[in-house]
């Protein structure tokens, strides 16, 4: 889909949020509870991508010369208010205040940046972090704002942060306690009172600021540590479609779980990548298409997936790009092929240090990006510190993505399952393959429900894999039977769909 936006008026103590975290119930009877996810729908078939620390000058670039032309719908940026000082990235994880002023750029470039992307047919979603405010007992932010603990003049007092006395020190011990988790401090972050009228206000006027210079939606930093209903009561104060991405960390034997937020917006399926990381890896790559893989998973309409964020690649949870950029690569294009779910991309910088920030101009700033990471994890080469890694610009997730729009809305069909080697198709509207072994996969030929014919793979190809009637990748021929017959390369995968066959 392309998205289309509006600018509506309305009247870490040095540790990241996520590295420290490990069905719906139906409305009852005369409830007045909102349906579940009232806005998910309209951006059911779209492809996101964050853009983890890219400076606000560089998504603008960006979304014009790539993520527009390649039909990504939203870019998830980096949370843009005021922060502590510091070189680490999780600085920009405490807010000091809400101005719009950052490392990443300023008000003004920001503003340009959403324009640009608009223009682009490429939506805003913003990180917002509104579950707590810094960890520091005073300090200077990024702006000059100054603030004592739990005080932040013209903008929250002591009075509205949680004191928590469960436990020893005030913060979260037991993840098993709900109570902990939504009132007392995460890793020493001052935890606002989101239960407070006036504290939802003052949250809900710093997001409208933003919805106002058109970002379309937000994901909500640490959702789990705020009760779901605090968060509706928020985000009923909002344009009635902005779009809302909680961050809820599926966690076996917690009380608190995704599915509690699906009356809010959408939630990250975790699972999703944790099991990526384990199926993309070797031989049980044939789990990949299980279908007992999806059943404990977020409803597929309400699902963001996604193979590694900013957390995850720091935790070790997931799949790192800079890590294993051949795996991640190919459990990219799955991801783009899978019928459950909503796709997010990733693309951050590579680092040695799980705490190390991007590299800084002589300001203080962020600097530019450049992208300087070949076509394929094959041709990347070598990646050095503070490096970012365009993956999103690799000729297999552009073709990707096509072949996602090519095959929304069509179900799994013609799975096969071997041992190092998984496939399906989604009809007639295409087929995906992954051959993990350490020699060609040509058994058997590979039955499917495509039309007869020749086919060019995107995987290698690109979005436009036919080139003057030829391929300018791999062809794949599909018999009288429906069947492949191509042998399948070690350690590749390859996709068709319906818009890659050659006409004769």
């Amino acid at each position: 889909m392309r998205i289309h936006h509006r600018t509506l008026s309305f009247a870490a103590l040095g540790l990241s949020v996520g590295l420290v975290l490990s069905a719906c119930a139906a409305p009852q009877p005369g409830s007045t509870e909102p349906p579940v996810n009232p806005v998910a729908g309209r951006y059911a078939d779209a492809v996101g991508i964050q853009l983890f620390m890219w400076n606000w000058n560089s998504v603008a670039a960006e979304c014009t010369s790539v993520l527009g032309p390649a039909g990504i719908d939203w870019v998830e940026v980096s949370p843009p208010q005021e922060h502590v000082l510091g070189d680490e990235w999780w600085t920009h994880y405490q807010p000091v205040s809400y101005q719009i002023e950052s490392r990443l750029g300023t008000r003004a470039e920001f503003q340009n940046m959403v324009s640009t992307c608009d223009a682009a047919g490429v939506g805003i979603i913003a990180d917002a972090v509104i579950n707590h405010m810094s960890g520091e007992d005073s300090g200077t932010g990024w702006a000059g704002t100054e603030h004592g603990r739990k005080d932040y003049p013209g903008l929250y007092t002591t009075e509205d942060f949680h004191w928590c006395e469960l436990t020893t020190n005030g913060q979260i011990d037991d993840y098993t306690d709900a109570e902990q988790v939504q009132t007392c401090d995460l890793v020493g972050l001052h935890d606002l009172a989101t239960e407070k009228p006036s504290v939802r206000e003052t949250i809900a006027a710093y997001l409208n600021d933003l919805i106002d210079m058109g970002v379309m939606g937000f994901r909500v930093d640490a959702a789990k540590h705020m009760p779901a209903a605090d968060i509706r009561a928020i985000v009923d104060l909002l344009p009635d479609d902005t779009y809302i991405i909680n961050e809820v960390i599926r966690g076996g034997g917690e009380p608190i779980q995704p599915e509690d937020y699906l009356r809010v917006g959408d939630v990250w399926e975790f699972d999703y990548a944790r099991s990526s990381l384990r199926y993309f890896t070797g031989t049980g790559v044939g789990y990949a298409a299980a279908e007992t893989r999806y059943e404990s998973y977020a409803p597929s309409e309400s699902a963001i997936t996604f193979i590694s964020n900013h957390d995850t690649e720091r935790n070790g949870e997931t799949l790192s790009v800079g890590r294993s950029a051949a795996n991640f690569e190919i459990a990219t294009a799955a991801m783009l092929a899978d019928p459950y779910g909503k796709p997010m991309l990733y693309s951050g910088y590579y680092f040695e240090q799980r705490d190390t920030g991007p590299i800084l101009e002589s300001n203080g700033r962020v600097r530019d990006v450049s992208c300087d990471t070949g076509t394929s994890a094959a041709t990347a080469g070598e990646f050095e510190a503070g490096q970012f890694i365009c993956a999103h610009r690799w000729t297999s997730t552009l073709g990707m993505i096509r072949f996602h729009d090519v095959a929304f809305g069509a179900g799994r069909t013609d799975v096969l399952r071997e041992p190092g080697v998984v496939g399906w198709g989604r009809g007639d509207r295409g087929f995906f393959v992954a051959n993990y072994r350490i020699k060609d996969y040509a058994d058997a030929p590979i039955p499917t429900s495509m039309e007869a014919g020749t086919y060019c793979d995107v995987i290698t190809g690109g979005a436009n894999p036919i080139v003057d009637g030829k391929c300018a990748g791999i062809s794949v021929t599909v018999d009288a039977q429906g069947n492949i017959v191509t042998p399948i390369a070690s350690r590749t995968a390859v996709a068709i769909h319906a818009e890659s066959r050659v006409l004769e």
